[in-house]
């Protein structure tokens, strides 16, 4: 039986409330909020069983001063629900962000590359028998994932953004199963 996304959704609300303990006081718990579409088990780098899209939104952290000697990556929580009722997922981990161009059409815009990793949990299938399900269904070997994201983005203003995203998700060959999904798509980020 695949879990709900209720309880991915209270599973997201048990990590916000503990999240203001990572956060710099002086610069707020937030820093900011994203929402996105993207095709859902994209034919990148795999075979495309599952349909849909998929309908995200996340939420970065303040990087706490720990982070600095890390590169000072930004926590995030987020999540993908899928339109067509197949694999959802709620992540976690750390984002990295490098602004290669400043200043590009007015001050503070600027392209930039981000790079995100950390653990997903997902409601996908562990290990699809049913033939006819097969075709349709991917055998992802866990409910909970390793988590890769690349975007590459435009910041307009130091407050809204918009990117191109590429994550993926598998257990990196530690299940006999391992279809993993990849999704790409666009997003919008609004800074606060």
């Amino acid at each position: 039986m695949r879990p709900s996304c209720f309880a991915l959704a209270g599973f997201t609300a048990v990590l916000v409330a503990a999240a203001p303990g990572i956060a710099r006081a002086d610069d707020g718990l937030f820093s900011e909020f994203r929402l996105g579409v993207y095709d859902h088990d994209a034919s990148i780098l795999g075979h495309q069983k599952e349909t849909g899209e998929d309908i995200g939104a996340e939420i970065l952290f303040t990087s706490p001063d720990i982070f600095e000697i890390i590169g000072s990556p930004r926590p995030i929580l987020g999540g993908l629900v899928n339109t067509a009722g197949q694999t959802d997922q709620l992540y976690s981990g750390l984002t990295w962000t490098w602004t290669f161009v400043h200043d590009v059409l007015r001050e503070g815009d600027g392209f930039y590359v981000e790079g995100t990793e950390g653990p997903g949990l997902n409601n996908g299938h562990i290990n699809v028998t049913n033939p006819f399900e097969s075709q349709h269904e991917k055998s992802l070997g866990s409910n909970v994932l390793f988590r890769e994201d690349v975007d590459l983005g435009y910041r307009f203003t130091s407050r809204l953004s918009i990117a191109v995203s590429y994550n993926h998700i598998s257990n990196a060959d530690l299940a006999t199963r391992n279809e993993g999904l990849n999704d790409i798509g666009a997003r919008v980020g609004f800074k606060f």
